[in-house]
């Protein structure tokens, strides 16, 4: 993986001053396995395997935002906001022209209020989403054991027990030998 990588390349000045040829890297192929209990409960989520690379609370975010039934994006009322602060302004400064930066700061705070507001609309619209956000976290938590890759914590000794050298060959035909993929396997059955 990228870390053996990265400790073979701080070898670089050792493999010059010994006068021995340094070995061409190549960067293995990463696997990540999906089984099928897993898979299921993406797919009760309306989502794929390959949403789980974004960060949880992205994935929440887009529930939220997809299943919401309230308006959550504050973007045309803070339009109208601006419109309407510029109107003052312009207002302002028929009467006395220093009025205007003072109506631009009124604007500044009307809409950083604006914006904590539409944080707390999207905060208690996603704690009724509490569900989905522990089904995404146990998802995240098998696909990322401790918060590491898969692969670094499982091995394949399962696997093999439930596929035998299917699992191998099946490995082997995933492997793109010198293109550096992600590989995402899913379990079908």
């Amino acid at each position: 993986g990228g870390g053996e990588l990265a400790y073979w390349l701080e070898l670089k000045k050792v493999f010059a001053a010994s006068a021995v040829p340094y070995p061409v890297l190549v960067l293995r192929n990463s696997f990540l396995i999906v089984n099928k209990k897993t898979k299921d409960k993406i797919a009760a989520l309306g989502m794929q395997p390959t949403d789980f690379f974004q960060p949880a609370a992205t994935l929440l975010q887009r529930i939220v935002q997809q299943h919401s039934e309230n308006k959550l994006e504050l973007t045309q009322e803070k339009n109208q906001l601006k419109e309407l602060y510029k109107k003052i302004q312009l207002l302002a400064g028929k009467a006395d022209a220093t009025l205007q930066p003072h109506v631009e700061a009124l604007y500044i705070g009307a809409e950083k209020r604006i914006n904590q507001l539409e944080k707390k609309m999207y905060s208690a619209e996603k704690k009724k989403f509490e569900a989905q956000q522990r089904q995404i976290e146990k998802i995240k938590s098998v696909l990322y054991p401790n918060g590491t890759l898969q692969e670094r914590i499982d091995n394949l000794l399962p696997w093999y027990a439930k596929y035998g050298k299917a699992f191998i060959d099946m490995l082997y035909k995933n492997s793109l030998g010198l293109e550096q993929e992600f590989v995402l396997l899913e379990e079908n059955n």
